[in-house]
């Protein structure tokens, strides 16, 4: 089961020294646990304090400005991000989600189905 990613989720890179979240994620008319839920073209991500690959601060950027394997549905915008999306960086690093924010609504074969009553 894959979590629908929310505002206040934790995002780990490989080679960063600690777990980032997003800074912003827009209403699109949806809440989970009255979190937004994030979209696929969300980049808005803090820094991960020290890259240890370069070995100095981390300045992310993305390599190919969308996460991978997003769920299956979403909006007119976007597809929301599970917990199985990934998004790179220009340096080698590979983005995952540690912590969706929330743990009632998941994605399964492109439906959305809460499973904490």
């Amino acid at each position: 089961m894959e979590y629908i990613v929310v505002y206040g989720a934790k995002i780990n890179c490989e080679y960063g020294s600690t777990d980032s979240t997003f800074l912003e994620v827009p209403y699109d008319g949806c809440t989970i646990d009255d979190k937004n839920p994030v979209l696929e073209s969300n980049l808005n991500i803090g820094d991960f304090v020290f890259c240890t690959l370069r070995e100095q601060a981390c300045v992310f950027k993305s390599l190919d400005k969308t996460w991978r394997e997003p769920a299956n549905c979403g909006t007119t915008e976007g597809k929301y991000i599970t917990t199985k999306s990934v998004l790179f960086c220009q340096e080698r690093g590979m983005l995952s989600i540690t912590n969706p924010g929330q743990n009632c609504v998941a994605e399964v074969n492109g439906m959305l189905v809460v499973t904490d009553l």
